[in-house]
């Protein structure tokens, strides 16, 4: 026959720091994956993006690309280009990440709050240029393998 004891006072110490870890786990995950209407409301122009990308971006993503290359980036994992070894270890721990307009919206502004860790040192604080940023990446072709 079962009897039943009463559980330890730890377990349910235990319970209550796994639910919290949980619920904050599942928070940050919200918080890291935009909708799809945040990606709609991302309008830039293209064209106007391309020179805001040559101003802030093309020193590190350019030609002498000392950062991965940002053609086909949108719909991308983070940290998944192959070829490319300088990584940090923040954005490798951010592996199941996908970039979505969204996402690079909430990283362009402010990339250390959104990958705490992350070698990411220029934000672009306009609104206006980092959808204009975000259109021209989205033009772009895939990498060139």
């Amino acid at each position: 026959m079962f009897t039943f004891r009463k559980p330890h006072p730890s377990v349910f110490l235990m319970a209550a720091i796994l639910v919290t870890a949980s619920a904050n786990l599942a928070w940050d995950a919200r918080a890291q994956s935009p909708s799809r209407e945040a990606d709609a409301a991302i309008t830039g122009d293209a064209s106007a993006g391309a020179e805001v990308f040559d101003s802030v971006c093309e020193e590190c993503h350019g030609a002498a690309a000392t950062a991965p290359t940002l053609r086909g980036i949108i719909g991308r994992p983070a940290a998944s280009i192959e070829s490319f070894d300088g990584y940090s270890e923040a954005l490798k721990a951010k592996k199941s990440l996908t970039w979505t307009a969204a996402n690079l919206n909430l990283f362009l502004k402010s990339p250390k709050d959104f990958v705490p860790g992350t070698l990411m040192y220029k934000t672009v604080p306009d609104e206006k240029d980092r959808a204009d940023i975000i259109a021209y990446l989205a033009s772009l072709p895939p990498p060139r393998k």
